[in-house]
């Protein structure tokens, strides 16, 4: 009879069990970080999950606590400070704006993925019910970037036009200062 206890060669599928267990919380690990750590306390949220789920309110609440230090490496990890996934169905357009007042700032740069679509970015006077709009740049492309300085305050935005007989996705980087209406 062998003697498992004194045997110096472990069994091979204690092995594999310890690297499968090790690569599965190595995994784990990082799409925590991604989806919960990363949004929670530094604000940055490459999935758009954490805004979803809260999340990047709390690193918003806490940026007066923050140490200078993680300031800093935040900003050198991303510069935009919020990212959005925009799905146009084909034939179709939609809206996607944020609440800025008077004289705020919105730094944007979005593209497509790859497909021209029709925009036009503008803003609206907050509590007019006139329909009134002021388009800031209107053109068909697939891809903008620029700043915009809020003339009045009110809601701020693209509106995007599908032409295509395809879905057109479009990836909407921000920063500034401003509260996200998302969707309209």
């Amino acid at each position: 009879m062998a003697n498992f206890m004194n045997d110096t060669n472990p069994p091979i599928q204690s092995v594999k069990s310890l690297v499968l267990a090790s690569v599965c919380a190595m995994l784990l690990a990082s799409i925590l970080l991604v989806t919960a750590v990363l949004p929670a306390e530094y604000g940055i949220d490459p999935t758009g999950l954490g805004k979803k789920m809260g999340l990047t309110t709390l690193a918003a609440s806490s940026e007066d606590v923050i140490d200078p230090m993680v300031t800093s490496c935040k900003e050198q990890l991303t510069q935009w400070a919020d990212s959005a996934t925009i799905v146009v169905p084909s034939h179709s357009g939609l809206e996607y704006k944020f609440h800025l007042l008077q004289g705020a700032t919105l730094d944007y740069a979005w593209t497509t993925n790859g497909a021209n679509v029709y925009f036009d970015l503008h803003g609206e006077p907050k509590g007019d019910k006139t329909g009134y709009f002021k388009s800031f740049k209107v053109s068909t492309d697939n891809q903008s970037s620029g700043a915009l300085t809020a003339e009045f305050e009110g809601p701020h935005g693209w509106y995007w036009e599908n032409k295509s007989e395809s879905p057109i996705t479009i990836i909407l980087n921000t920063k500034g200062t401003y509260r996200i209406l998302g969707l309209m």
